[in-house]
């Protein structure tokens, strides 16, 4: 019986060696998470925020779980070889002058914590009729240059202008860039798209069509609505709540606000999709990521 427990002692080692020759992915994620940075003074205001800024309430409990839309994008790109890097919009401030400070703090952080991409599932979108029509792909120069002018008269758009530069610095690093073709339907360009190398992704339902921005500046689509669902064990008890229908816990139910030992039933869904192109972000780039390489099956995301 030694030669059995030795050859599983190499197995074992085989296999380990060669999930430590895996590659593991540093993904800084620009957006709003749980808890802010801020902190809470106290229960009431957690409670406010989180209906301002949480995404759903799974456990009915009219008080929304500690995922905001950051947490979200994260758990939808989470894979066991990605280490993600948050760096937070805070609150009170304008949500473009963050961007842009965060997306220089990645830039002057590089050296010691490079990273090898940068999910943006934000937008700064303005209608297609700001610029020549039909759009086309050689014109992105003078498209810029018309956001430059923009910026000219309004300092949101002088700080897009701002962006889409720091955008293709970051790019020009190698750093892949993903975001967004934005949640203005057909008649809408997310400016960020402009930049050079920055890979925008529309939604590949076709339903959401008058939703999703698609244009020619769309680079690719992915899943961009989400049913969360209720997962349970072999006991059919319960365990958390899955979100992208793989049958993994993504949310454990000791996450949620409402969470009780003594608790057994839960709803079998939430009750509505989550839907967007801040979603397909974020399904994209995993699937660039690892296009080459065979998913794992469950694993813990929390």
């Amino acid at each position: 019986m030694r030669w059995i427990a030795g050859f599983l002692m190499v197995v074992l080692s085989l296999s380990a060696q060669a999930e430590a020759r895996l590659p593991v992915y540093r993904v800084a994620i620009i957006d709003r998470f749980f808890p802010p940075a801020e902190g809470f003074e106290n229960d009431e205001e957690r409670v406010q925020h989180g209906w301002l800024y949480g995404m759903m309430d799974l456990d009915d409990d009219e008080r929304r779980e500690p995922f905001y839309h950051g947490d979200v994008v994260r758990l939808i790109a989470s894979h066991p070889q990605i280490t993600f890097i948050q760096y937070p919009i805070l609150d009170g401030r304008n949500p473009m002058s963050e961007i842009l400070t965060n997306i220089q703090n990645i830039l002057a952080r590089f050296d010691k914590q490079p990273v090898d991409a940068v999910l943006l599932s934000w937008e700064s979108s303005t209608l297609i009729n700001a610029f020549n029509k039909p759009l086309k792909l050689e014109k992105v120069n003078e498209y810029k240059e018309n956001v430059r002018q923009m910026g000219q008269q309004d300092p949101v758009w002088k700080t897009t202008y701002e962006i889409i530069l720091a955008l293709e610095s970051l790019t020009e690093k190698g750093i892949r860039v993903y975001t967004i073709a934005g949640n203005g339907g057909t008649g809408m360009i997310n400016t960020f798209s402009f930049a050079e190398d920055v890979v925008t992704v529309g939604a590949v339902e076709s339903e959401l069509k008058y939703f999703v921005a698609n244009n020619p500046f769309v680079d690719t689509y992915a899943q961009a609505a989400y049913e969360v669902t209720r997962v349970d064990n072999s006991e059919g008890e319960p365990i958390g709540y899955d979100l992208n229908g793989d049958q993994c816990v993504d949310i454990p139910l000791e996450r949620l606000t409402g969470y009780s030992s003594s608790v057994t039933e839960y709803p079998k869904k939430f009750w509505r999709l989550l839907t967007g192109s801040s979603f397909a972000a974020p399904a994209a780039l995993k699937a660039a990521l690892f296009a080459h390489l065979p998913l794992q099956p469950c694993y813990s995301t929390h």
